[in-house]
């Protein structure tokens, strides 16, 4: 419901074909690092008088500042920007900051909590910034999926929650994707299980307006995905049409068209999924990985592939491949003369880029994360176990010039999964405890605040149209509010041709169409359905789900059984409406072995402000009798849950589970086979968050007085309502401890 929930999608915003351009080099030489990878999304850089050697104690040393990074440093506006953990105990939270490029000093920091994620405290900050030159924006995903647009000086311009509002999963391992910018689009990868066709769990991209935060685009080109997986794509002009190239979840590399999220072409390589980002040049695209490959017990691979390939090319033989080369998390470094690769035993191998002939091999270390950095001759990288190394390199060979320590007080090491940037003449570097910015002191200036792209080049769209999109690609309304769609074509090539008048039809939604505008009606159910473009023989659906004002009661007697509710954020593989004892319920089923199917946070509706209570029916089966499920509600992030997981019956309280952040549980010997009422309060007073819980026997007095309470120094602002069950015993014969809901009330705070 746009008018209470956090954060809002507007109303109305730009148009992302206005530039229908294909841009220049994001960056003028090293002025600035607005990707990861530098300008040339290579490894590489234009820089000159780099320091062969340095020192923490100073020698080279321009300035060290005390905030760590597992991710690779922007520059941008003169700012050096890193997102990390900060704080510790009940204040730890994530945090993007900007440092001056010239002193090390802080210039602002913006702090956000975690939750809703199974990744721990020492994995936050798990996926790298990308930034805007043209209008300074800079943008982050969170490790708990909040996704950030932030202006130069630190303010938030738009933000969304993926978890919550698009079902974004992640993993204990921390493998979050990094957006990335082509003109007027800022698109991000997600692994998701939402609603509808996207329930099924995927690798999908979301193309938004860099500026706005509107949805444009979904697409879902991949298989089944085997992993999570970081990735990042590499973006450039093929033929006339601007695509990126990516590994995906899948084990494949693909190639995609920017504009729309068309597929253009697959490559299906691995039984794996696919974390090193690729490079490209002169038709080639280079991508590895260290997993099983398909159809040999080999471990690990790196291919050279035709940029050029179309659809299902998995029988396409490559350019070159080398089978065995184990390079599962650095990525490539790509010069005009040599492609330089580290497995993940940090040994560097030089290549032929258009043979694939080993031109020379150099180990620097034991373990291999960060990718490297190539610039005036030189290779900077770092090793996961605690040292940065300088390496001489060309095509001929190299020399290891330098390595830089780094150790804890006890002598263990200070790890190093960064990569460096290197702009105007200096070289940062992070470790997960510090940043360092090193460079030729007798040859260096002050640094310089560019924050100014080059203009983009236009060019003009040509034939027909050959496909559409309907915008906003998704969203959402209360009965009363209206949205209008607008509909863009393209050419063969992904060109933007502009707007086009369009017929649009609504499915599976109340309300009506007023010209381009859908007007949501009155409904007791959330309803989830589509609205279709049709321009010619061109079709295009966009996603709208249309939620009921507060209060909103759902005993799932109007629903159909079999399938979940429509518009919440869960799958048919993890809960369904079922009929039980003369009524319907929804049960959480428990026939998936795997983890990702033995828990359910299921989503009711997107983000509301603090503020409400909800409230829910609840019933676990025991397993012969000593299995039983976990239980609950979550409120604004939080989670109340009647534990069976544990050796002691309790009621607990937790955000941010893996760690817990905070926890708080209270004894409460409830049974299986028995239903109980709880409900779930979240308001924020006096600046702290007050979480409060209530469980009675279904069908008996409500206590006046809270069972559990728990308050948050660091409150979170609001958030889903939601449900969460977790089953256990489970096998690949035999079902585990199902969990049942009914009676779900979700309603503003008196």
């Amino acid at each position: 419901m746009k008018q209470t929930m956090m954060p809002r999608l507007p109303a109305r915003a730009g148009l992302f074909l206005a530039l229908a351009c294909f841009c220049l080099p994001l960056t003028a030489g090293t002025d600035q690092w607005v990707h990861w990878r530098g300008p040339t999304q290579k490894g590489t850089a234009e820089a000159e008088n780099l320091p062969e050697k340095w020192s923490q104690k100073g020698e080279n040393l321009l300035w060290h500042a005390p905030y760590g990074s597992r991710m690779a440093p922007l520059v941008m506006n003169g700012h050096v920007y890193i997102i990390n953990l900060a704080g510790e105990g009940e204040t730890a939270q994530e945090r993007v900051m900007a440092l001056d490029l010239n002193t090390g000093e802080v210039v602002w920091e913006y702090r956000f909590n975690v939750f809703l994620t199974d990744i721990v405290a020492h994995r936050v900050g798990n996926a790298v910034l990308a930034g805007d030159p043209t209008s300074g924006y800079i943008y982050a995903q969170g490790v708990q999926g909040l996704f950030y647009c932030f202006n130069k000086d630190g303010k938030v311009v738009w933000q969304h929650s993926l978890t919550e509002q698009f079902g974004r999963i992640s993993g204990y391992g921390g493998r979050v994707h990094s957006p990335f910018i082509v003109d007027d689009l800022v698109i991000i990868g997600v692994m998701n299980s939402s609603w509808g066709p996207h329930a099924r769990p995927n690798h999908r991209f979301l193309a938004l307006d860099k500026k706005t935060g509107e949805t444009l685009w979904w697409s879902t080109t991949s298989a089944q995905p085997l992993d999570t997986t970081y990735s990042v794509p590499f973006v450039t002009n093929l033929d006339g049409r601007k695509v990126f190239f990516t590994g995906m979840a899948d084990g494949s590399a693909q190639a995609l068209d920017a504009y729309t999220g068309e597929m253009v072409w697959n490559y299906r390589f691995a039984n794996r999924g696919i974390n090193v980002s690729p490079v490209y040049a002169d038709g080639i695209v280079y991508i590895a990985h260290s997993e099983e490959n398909i159809g040999t017990p080999q471990m690990g691979r790196l291919l050279a592939l035709d940029a050029r390939m179309s659809g299902d090319a998995s029988d396409q033989k490559p350019k070159w491949d080398i089978m065995g080369l184990a390079d599962g998390y650095a990525s490539p470094i790509l010069t005009d003369d040599f492609l330089v690769v580290a497995d993940n035993s940090a040994n560097l191998y030089a290549l032929d880029p258009k043979t694939g002939k080993q031109l020379w091999h150099l180990n620097y270390g034991t373990a291999a994360r960060g990718s490297g950095v190539y610039a005036d001759g030189k290779i900077y990288i770092g090793e996961m176990n605690g040292a940065y190394h300088i390496i001489q390199a060309d095509k001929n060979g190299a020399k290891h010039l330098h390595e830089e320590v780094f150790r804890q007080q006890d002598g263990s090491p200070i790890e190093i999964f960064a990569s460096p940037a290197v702009v105007q003449n200096r070289v940062i570097l992070p470790t997960i405890q510090d940043i360092y910015c090193i460079g030729n002191k007798a040859k260096i200036g002050e640094a310089k605040a560019v924050a100014e792209a080059i203009p983009p080049r236009k060019r003009k769209a040509s034939g027909k149209a050959a496909s559409i999109r309907i915008m906003p690609a998704e969203t959402w309304l209360a009965p009363g509010e209206k949205q209008a769609f607008r509909v863009a074509a393209f050419d063969a090539k992904g060109v933007p041709m502009g707007m086009v008048e369009a017929e649009l039809s609504a499915k599976g939604l109340p309300g009506k169409l007023d010209g381009k505008t859908f007007v949501a009606g009155e409904t007791t159910n959330t309803r989830g359905g589509t609205i279709t473009a049709k321009y010619g023989d061109l079709t295009h659906q966009a996603r709208l789900r249309v939620f009921p004002k507060l209060p909103y009661h759902e005993d799932f007697e109007d629903l159909k059984a079999e399938v979940p509710p429509a518009g919440w954020i869960t799958s048919k593989t993890k809960s369904m409406v079922i009929e039980q004892d003369g009524g319907k319920v929804l049960k959480k089923l428990a026939d998936r072995p795997a983890p990702p199917f033995a828990r359910m946070r299921n989503y009711i509706m997107p983000p509301l402000p603090a503020g409400y209570t909800i409230q829910a029916d609840v019933k676990g089966e025991a397993k012969r009798k000593r299995f039983v499920p976990d239980m609950g509600l979550i409120n604004s992030r939080y989670f109340m849950v009647l534990m069976g997981t544990v050796r002691k019956r309790v009621v607990r309280l937790v955000t941010w589970d893996p760690m817990p952040r905070l926890q708080v549980d209270v004894p409460f010997a409830w049974e299986a086979e028995k239903w109980y009422t709880m409900k779930m309060s979240y308001d924020i007073v006096d600046g702290k968050g007050l979480v409060r819980g209530k469980v009675w026997e279904r069908g008996t007095e409500e206590p006046k007085d809270w069972t559990i309470e728990m308050t948050d120094p660091v409150p979170n602002e609001g958030g889903s309502p939601g449900l969460y069950g977790y089953s256990v015993a489970i096998t690949a014969k035999s079902p585990g401890t199902p969990v049942y809901y009914d009676n779900v009330v979700v309603e503003m705070n008196k």
